[in-house]
């Protein structure tokens, strides 16, 4: 961002525009290839977001958003929302831990099948990792970020 002192940079003024869809379309396709080789400019952008964002919130809050906040500050709701994911959580990992268990120990099956489900298993979690990766670079460039719901 610029500081009041210095007049804003072309690239500062076109990240502006961007932001407020005000380039044409030739433009903006040529903009967002430009975000792409240059992460800077990519950060600039997501930073006009975010003060975009934060100033659509300084409206004040509709009705639904202040009975969900409510809602959401209640013990009951909080405890049983944490109640009900670790339920799903032992539900679901419990027999699906069990079951790997089981077919490794099994001697029924052979080395294949074995290996057939550790692979399987290994890409699952590399799937996972991946995507928990590109969520973790990304999160610099996510301008809700700085939003509160």
């Amino acid at each position: 961002m610029h500081s009041e002192e210095t007049p804003p940079t072309r690239d500062e003024l076109l990240a502006m525009a961007y932001v407020d869809g005000e380039l044409e379309e030739s433009a903006r396709v040529e903009f967002v290839g430009r975000m792409a080789r240059e992460p800077a400019l990519a950060r600039e952008v997501a930073e006009l977001q975010g003060l975009e964002l934060i100033a659509r919130r300084m409206a004040p809050p509709e009705p639904a958003d202040t009975e969900w906040a409510r809602i959401e500050s209640e013990l009951v709701h909080r405890g049983g929302t944490w109640l009900g994911f670790a339920l799903l959580l032992v539900g679901v990992l419990g027999p699906l831990i069990w079951g790997v268990v089981g077919i490794a120990r099994s001697d029924e099956l052979g080395l294949a099948a074995k290996l057939l489900l550790a692979s399987g298993l290994a890409g699952i979690a590399l799937l996972f990792l991946l995507v928990l990766r590109a969520r973790l670079r990304t999160l610099p460039f996510d301008p809700y970020t700085k939003i509160q719901r």
